[in-house]
């Protein structure tokens, strides 16, 4: 479908040239040329204990829905939390057969985990004490022609690194376009109820500290667990995010789409707590949408040159 339109834009293009005789006006883009990131708590970390269907259980059914949600929205760059590695190796498999490119996984190690299938009480685990974190998946070849992990600090083996608080991690990644070179990071931050909120502001520190360390365009996604636009208790964390996006020019495109937990259960929570948050880069089709297993709600949006 990608090839299709952009040989129509191409012959468009060509068309309006011959007409005009002018070419002064700069092309966008072609469609094989954009790059659309997809924002999601996976929720494998829901609830994860025997017979609980709640979230992404570790069963290849739940991964094909979850490899589904991403392909819907064409999906370049997918940027998942709370998984667990060997979900995130199954699902990378599953988006290489349905659709045919080849996707490479950055991983970021939190701490060691169990999950199930899900389907009963007396069930056994799927992966017992294996690496739970964050996911990174690249699709490489539409749209992007290379990717370089650029948060890899030597510990954990991994390409994600810990936050000061332990709780949650990041990471983050170099993307090679046909139009440049732009920085995408994956974040999570841990609940109020787990870490202070003097050491939840200290984490959003840190974040930017890796994202302001370079001067490429930069596309921070996540679940913060934190809201922005309503009075919150940790004022602390909520003003590290806002002085993070005023101060270095930061839009948040998802601002107005609407809460994005709990789609399973709204009326017990409706918050905006994930965002997609954007330098230096044009973005288009930003939209919310609904995830199959995951008691989020989804975010995409294609990015583009400035």
């Amino acid at each position: 479908m990608r090839i299709a339109a952009a040989v129509l834009a191409v012959l468009v293009a060509a068309g309006c040239s011959t007409a005009t005789g002018s070419s002064a006006r700069p092309t966008r883009p072609a469609p094989d040329e954009l790059v659309r990131v997809v924002d999601l708590n996976a929720a494998m970390g829901y609830r994860a204990g025997p017979g609980d269907p709640g979230g992404t259980d570790a069963t290849r059914a739940d991964f094909t829905l979850l490899a589904d949600d991403i392909v819907r929205q064409n999906g370049d760059i997918a940027n998942l939390q709370e998984m667990a590695l060997p979900g995130a190796e199954e699902l990378r498999s599953i988006l290489r057969e349905k659709t045919g490119n080849e996707w490479q996984l950055n991983w970021a190690h939190v701490v060691p985990a169990t999950f199930y299938a899900g389907r009963s009480r007396t069930e056994r685990p799927t992966y017992d004490e294996v690496s739970s974190g964050n996911a990174q998946l690249i699709r490489i070849g539409d749209g992007i022609t290379a990717q370089r992990p650029i948060t890899v600090d030597g510990a954990n083996d991994d390409q994600g690194i810990v936050l000061p608080s332990g709780a949650r991690a990041f990471s983050g990644v170099e993307v090679t376009t046909a139009w440049g070179v732009v920085d995408v990071y994956n974040t999570h931050l841990a609940l109020a109820r787990q870490v202070p909120d003097p050491r939840r502001a200290e984490d959003v520190r840190r974040i930017q500290q890796a994202t302001e360390s370079r001067r490429n365009p930069t596309v921070v996604t996540g679940d913060f667990n934190q809201t922005i636009d309503i009075p919150d208790p940790s004022a602390q964390t909520m003003a590290a995010i806002r002085a993070f996006t005023d101060q270095f020019g930061y839009t948040d495109v998802t601002k107005g789409k609407g809460p994005t937990i709990d789609q399973k259960h709204p009326k017990q929570d409706s918050r905006r707590i994930d965002y997609i948050l954007v330098r230096g880069v044009r973005t288009t089709a930003t939209v919310r949408f609904v995830s199959h297993e995951s008691d989020h709600w989804g975010l995409a949006t294609t990015i583009e040159q400035g």
